[in-house]
């Protein structure tokens, strides 16, 4: 299910203001991905922005960056091939997981005429992160969920690929209260856990099976998973469109779209305090290897900012 990241260079240009307003409208959520359906309803009723940023002259416009309505967007005849409906699947768990959620998509995967995946590399979440770090005020921008990964590791202690780059522009984006949101891996390997999910600042986000405990196939470092949630799809609806799989790319999703939905119910309160609420409010859970975590419990959090 992870679709994994290997070289892209796109450039950043300024992009028009939205005829949304700011003011008036919750924090939105920054979803990156192999691209998303022209065709889903759904999908269409809850984006305010769409993008294109690749290192390959493969957007829609012929060139490596393109902001518009359809700049994200995928047909069916190409959604058909090596797994491109898979942003579409990511969109729809956000929405299953805050039916209230805003998006802005952004394409970063390119297709090869005969339908294959043109190579792409981490340096694309990087751009994704300049430009939402870039962007943040005038999008509103609240998270960031990326569900792609690298398998590649570092000599450092978490054995992190060394990328620093993309911590700095995490970094930046948690201080500004923005979190960012990344899968864990489904290679099942209890050491490590993905790039850029290892990366300090950043979500590590786990799978639960439907008995509710870690899945088999999730990744596991000890002391880098930060919250776990479903693997599987949520919603009928998704799956009557899509299918059904498994995965911590699903897991990502709605660990992004909850805790969004909270800082967007409790405006006045730190996404900091939110944050630690939110990691911390489920029950703990295990699997057979004796892997340990958390899942989380949104009414709990709201019963426990409501009581501040």
């Amino acid at each position: 299910m992870k679709i994994r990241i290997c070289l892209l260079v796109a450039a950043l240009v300024a992009v028009a203001i939205p005829a949304w307003s700011v003011e008036s409208n919750p924090k939105v959520l920054v979803i990156a991905d192999t691209g998303f359906s022209d065709s889903d309803l759904v999908i269409a009723s809850h984006t305010v922005l769409q993008l294109c940023i690749m290192d390959w002259y493969a957007c829609p416009n012929g060139s490596n960056f393109q902001e518009s309505g359809t700049a994200a967007t995928l047909s069916p005849s190409q959604m058909k091939h090596s797994g491109f409906s898979h942003g579409s699947k990511m969109a729809r768990s956000a929405i299953a997981a805050y039916p209230d959620v805003k998006l802005i998509l952004i394409r970063v995967v390119g297709q090869s005429s005969s339908g294959g995946r043109m190579p792409t590399s981490e340096s694309i979440v990087t751009k994704v992160l300049a430009w939402s770090n870039k962007n943040a005020k005038l999008y509103n921008i609240g998270a960031v969920a990326i569900s792609q990964g690298s398998t590649k590791v570092g000599t450092n202690a978490r054995r992190c690929l060394a990328s620093p780059a993309t911590d700095k522009e995490i970094a930046a984006l948690k201080a500004k209260g923005i979190y960012t949101f990344f899968p864990a891996g489904n290679e099942g390997k209890s050491d490590i856990i993905n790039w850029p999910a290892c990366i300090a600042d950043a979500v590590a986000v786990g799978a639960l099976d439907k008995l509710g405990a870690i899945a088999s196939y999730s990744n596991y470092a000890m002391g880098q998973i930060d919250i776990y949630e479903p693997g599987y799809v949520i919603d009928t609806a998704t799956i009557a469109t899509y299918g059904s799989d498994n995965g911590t790319s699903h897991s990502t999703q709605y660990a992004a779209a909850k805790w969004l939905s909270l800082v967007n119910q409790f405006p006045q309160t730190r996404p900091a305090l939110i944050y630690w609420n939110y990691i911390l409010s489920g029950d703990p859970v295990t699997n057979s290897k004796g892997f340990y975590g958390w899942s989380s419990n949104l009414e709990s959090v709201r019963e426990t900012l409501v009581g501040r």
